[in-house]
């Protein structure tokens, strides 16, 4: 009992000598100790520093940009900061002038500095995907085996499809309307309007669908259209597992071959959110029309056949809007997932003119 009582007693004068120890220093000296109990990020001495690491870290403030920034420990929006202040100000002559730069204070700069002096990336592609999808939760297996990504969207009174190829092809894009009823409908009239079309979907290596919102639902009728489009997805994708399943292992097929979407995902990619409101995709696909017909690079591009493209043109507003969402889906998980393109998750886009 007494040998337990001193222990404790031990421990516990150790642990306030460190905490003392730790108080007297940083009481008169600022200090950062990487390895110690003591770190305190919210200020730092750069004279720690060796002469190589403060080189090492002005060349990489001073000639990468915000893609390449982005590989340390630092937030997109102070990685343009810090373009930005470079691009007005000039090049950086010490590590404190970083202090100047919009929201970079000690904390984060001692992180972004000790990054580029470790080599540690801030991300890597598998992390970054990580929240992008709702299902499957393991989304760390490659796509290695994936040529082709069928992307569906049940809009409001259409469903839209749009298969690729692992070029960034697009092979299929194509839609089928369905009637409103005024009357709520029951579940079997929606099997009969959904199997159907079910039917004209062509069969891919993933399935991929974008989550139902029920963020903006304020009246009666916009629940009925949210769980109409819930029922309607359920049924689409019940039928392709039933369909294109040859191993017989629906629970595995299901895992390895759906995958739904988070809300956020192409509002975050293209640039779909004005003052935190989703805005028409119609902008983004004359934008991705226009880029099918430069010159291919290494690098993934939609190519869209000019049958396809006069389809698209041909279509009102309304349903541009529609046919928008299934080609945008099926693209954003090829780049994402295939190609494990994480850099288009900080994409820009030309602004409007």
């Amino acid at each position: 009992m007494w040998n337990l009582m001193l222990m404790r007693l031990y421990n516990t004068t150790i642990k306030s000598r460190k905490v003392q120890i730790c108080k007297h220093w940083t009481s008169n000296v600022t200090v950062i100790k990487m390895n110690s109990m003591c770190t305190n990020t919210d200020s730092f001495d750069i004279n720690l520093f060796s002469p190589v690491d403060k080189e090492k870290i002005l060349e990489v403030i001073n000639n990468r940009n915000t893609k390449d920034l982005l590989q340390y420990s630092i937030s997109e929006k102070r990685a343009q900061n810090l373009e930005l202040h470079r691009a007005n100000n000039g090049p950086f002559t010490s590590l404190e002038d970083l202090l100047q730069v919009k929201n970079m204070n000690k904390k984060c700069t001692y992180n972004f500095y000790k990054s580029i002096i470790l080599g540690k990336k801030r991300i890597g592609p598998k992390k970054s995907m990580s929240g992008l999808v709702i299902t499957p939760k393991n989304i760390v297996n490659d796509q290695k085996d994936v040529n082709t990504a069928l992307g569906i969207y049940v809009g409001y009174d259409m469903i839209s499809w749009s298969l690729l190829n692992r070029d960034c092809q697009v092979l299929q894009w194509s839609f089928k309307c369905f009637p409103q009823k005024e009357s709520k409908e029951n579940i079997h009239s929606i099997l009969q309007t959904t199997i159907p079309i079910a039917r004209k979907l062509p069969k891919a290596d993933r399935y991929i669908m974008q989550e139902a919102s029920i963020g903006h639902i304020q009246n009666r009728k916009s629940y009925q259209h949210f769980a109409q489009q819930s029922l309607m997805s359920a049924i689409i994708l019940s039928y392709l597992t039933m369909q294109d399943n040859q191993c017989n292992d629906i629970v595995k097929f299901v895992e390895n071959n759906i995958f739904i979407l988070r809300q956020s995902v192409l509002r975050k990619v293209y640039g779909l959110t004005l003052d935190k409101e989703t805005i028409s995709t119609q902008y983004m696909l004359q934008k991705l029309l226009q880029e099918s017909e430069l010159v291919k690079t290494n690098e993934p591009k939609v190519l869209i056949g000019r049958e396809l493209k006069d389809m698209y043109n041909a279509q009102n507003s309304v349903y541009q809007e529609q046919i928008g969402w299934s080609l945008l889906i099926s693209l954003v998980f090829i780049e994402l997932f295939v190609h494990k393109r994480s850099d288009m998750i900080f994409r820009e886009f030309p602004q409007r003119s």
